[in-house]
């Protein structure tokens, strides 16, 4: 489960008269990863597309635009469709719809720009119904210079001084002064220059007759026509998407098919009369592959399983192998993670199991509180139902996991909607003797009981009070050791990598080395804490062995350089505690300042919850409400962020560093979502 499938390289021959059946069944089978023929081969050329691969070709083009114009997007299917009826439907659907939508569209994008053209002529002429002049005024001459704006001051003393002819109509309004300067010709440049110095800036006047009061209500009548042919356009389109929506997927769905069937031999070598084929096929899957392919073509094609040194050898020469993950159904949904960071290469290792093991943990261990636990297990679950597309799925179910730890997590830590929030009235409390004693005796882990039973586990630690000096203590070492055993599973797995590489010096002497010196340094703070002293040599004699071995190592001395990297390494996983006791902080801070602060000032100063004001309660709730809505939001990014960041930069980097970046597996075919199986 931690390693890829394992691949086989195979290659496909055949003569061209059986190459249409041998594409229908590779994609329908979906098990032949095709490696693409460069022409590099001599005596081969690349492949042509076979049927009717334009025509498919340009008919998805078509269906696309026409999607695109009804805004049609990807969705999880509401309706299946066999393939005889896209087909006899689809014809109809391509001319006779397509060519409505198209028209509808192109109409509607008409009269939106026609509507900004006669807004922005209303934006125009608007300022110039203070001026006494037509609108035919500003226009039309052969021998004047017109201009028209608005000024930060008057204009007609400095317009005179260098046009001695001239016509100046101007009005203040809020905007400033409008003014119409009329000049000859000749003199237009100087009085441009005046105008400038008066913060002149021009107003674009359209080309329109009559007064501005006649001429803006024209425009807003045009407006309003336009507005009303527009909505039954609208209404066209978006009933049009109603009744089609899930026809024009099924047809993209079958038009995508049949283009990739038909250009499938563009991936091919040829020649005159012959095809090859390359790929890659699971190897329990090779003899159904060639089975299935004889069968198909009557036994006229050859399918060879290329031996494991000749595809070695193509490996060394750049060929890719490709990664084909695979993992439970209950674990599936973590390769999300897996894949954000970068699928691996087919020698290393598939970490999605390690990933499904400490990832909700990690996020349960920072949120740990019930009432937000089950707030957003009961939030993923509707949105489920809502968000049906795979990749929502995915997201939602990787969630889902992680809320449920949050709720164990909460009632380890005792913990609903914060530390002393409800759990006091629910479960019960030790009494005010017991707590004073236990805190005189440091052996205070908080204050909580699980009812009947009382208080549970090794120091009757639980329920944690996370906010207990012991606590947090306690929560500091299983921090680390958590990062211990998560890195060091990161290294070992890098050692696998190195390996499997055939790099058994990096394997040794710098992989191996991080792993020691982690695991020897958490176990020297462990021996401080306890004072054992032998074990405190011991673990400063590992230290010292995998120093030295870091220096033996590829780098150098330089390797023993990473040190701090490797110590800040397991410091970043107090992470866990640290954004775990910001997140209660405020949990704890709302609650207060709800009950004990707002309540009491707004009833008066009561001190007794049965003398608060209905006014006191609504305020107070109010607040409690908007704050913990708040951290629950903080509440579901932080602790999805920071496990992701230990993961790939903690753990990841330990066997992912070298080698990442595989070519996932992708077999010839297509899942069927829109078209019936």
């Amino acid at each position: 489960m931690l390693r890829p499938v394992k691949m086989s390289r195979v290659v496909v021959a055949g003569s061209k008269d059986i190459i249409e059946p041998v594409i229908e069944k590779l994609h329908e089978i979906r098990l032949l990863h095709i490696v693409n023929f460069d022409g590099s081969e001599p005596g081969f050329d690349l492949g042509k597309p076979i049927g009717k691969a334009k025509e498919y070709s340009e008919d998805l083009i078509k269906l696309r635009s026409m999607s695109r114009y009804l805004n049609i997007k990807v969705k999880a299917p509401e309706k299946t469709y066999p393939e005889s009826q896209v087909q006899s439907e689809m014809d109809n659907l391509l001319n006779s719809v397509s060519s409505n939508v198209i028209a509808s569209y192109e109409r509607i994008a008409e009269i939106v720009t026609e509507i900004k053209l006669k807004q922005d002529q209303i934006k125009g002429i608007k300022p110039l119904a203070v001026l006494p002049l037509q609108l035919e005024a500003y226009y039309g001459y052969d021998s004047l210079a017109v201009f028209v704006g608005t000024a930060t001051s008057a204009v007609d003393a400095d317009v005179a001084k260098v046009s001695s002819v001239n016509e100046v109509y101007s009005a203040g309004t809020k905007a400033g002064t409008v003014v119409a300067v009329f000049v000859p010709i000749e003199k237009a440049s100087e009085v441009s220059s005046v105008l400038a110095e008066h913060g002149f800036s021009e107003i674009s006047v359209p080309r329109i007759e009559g007064s501005v009061d006649s001429a803006m209500a024209a425009l807003e009548a045009g407006i309003k026509n336009l507005e009303n042919e527009k909505a039954p356009l609208q209404k066209k389109l978006a009933d049009t998407k109603k009744q089609y929506e899930n026809l024009i997927l099924a047809t993209d769905e079958y038009l995508s098919i049949e283009t990739q069937k038909t250009e499938a031999p563009l991936r091919f070598a040829e020649t005159t009369n012959a095809f090859v084929i390359d790929g890659w096929v699971p190897s329990d899957q090779f003899n159904r592959l060639k089975s299935d392919l004889e069968s198909a073509a009557g036994g006229k094609v050859d399918v060879q399983l290329i031996d494991e040194k000749e595809a070695e050898h193509l490996v060394e020469r750049g060929e890719d192998v490709p990664t084909k993950i695979e993992n439970a159904s209950i674990s599936r949904p973590y390769e999300l993670i897996t894949r954000l960071f970068a699928i691996p290469e087919y020698k290393e290792f598939d970490p999605t199991l390690l990933v499904f093991i400490f990832f909700p943990i990690m996020f349960g261990m920072i949120l740990g509180d019930m009432g937000y636990g089950i707030t957003i297990l009961v939030v993923l679950l509707a949105l489920k139902r809502k968000f049906r597309t795979p990749g929502w799925q995915q997201l939602i179910n990787l969630v889902i996991l992680a809320s449920i730890w949050s709720v164990i997590f909460g009632f380890l830590f005792g913990e609903i909607f914060g530390p002393l929030g409800l759990w006091g009235p629910i479960f019960g409390n030790l009494p005010e003797a017991s707590i004073i004693k236990l805190e005189e005796e440091g052996m205070f882990f908080g204050e909580g009981v699980y009812g009947s039973l009382g208080r549970v586990g090794p120091l009757e630690c639980f329920p944690l009070y996370r906010l207990a000096t012991n606590a947090v203590l306690l929560l500091i070492g299983v921090s680390l050791y958590i990062g211990v055993i998560h890195t060091g599973l990161g290294s070992i797995l890098g050692i696998k990598t190195e390996l499997n590489y055939g790099e058994k010096k990096h394997a040794y002497f710098e992989r191996l080395p991080v792993l020691l010196f982690q695991v020897s340094f958490a176990l020297l703070l462990l021996a401080l804490v306890v004072a054992n002293w032998n074990l405190v040599l011991a673990g400063i004699a590992v230290i010292v062995i995998s120093l030295v071995m870091m220096v033996i190592g590829p780098e150098g001395v330089m390797g023993a350089t990473h040190v701090p990297f490797y110590v800040s390494n397991l410091i970043s996983y107090l992470r866990l505690l640290a954004i775990g006791l910001a997140s209660i902080g405020l949990a704890f801070a709302a609650n207060q300042l709800a009950f004990y602060v707002i309540m009491p000032m707004l009833s008066g100063g009561a001190t007794n919850s049965a003398e608060f004001t209905t006014v006191a309660i609504v305020v107070g709730i109010i607040v409690l409400v908007l704050v913990h809505f708040i951290n629950l939001l903080l509440g579901i990014l932080s602790p999805f962020m920071h496990p992701l960041r230990l993961h790939y930069v903690e753990m990841f980097t330990k066997f992912y560093s070298a080698h990442g970046g595989g070519v996932e597996y992708s077999p010839f075919g297509h899942v069927r979502r829109y078209l019936k199986v």
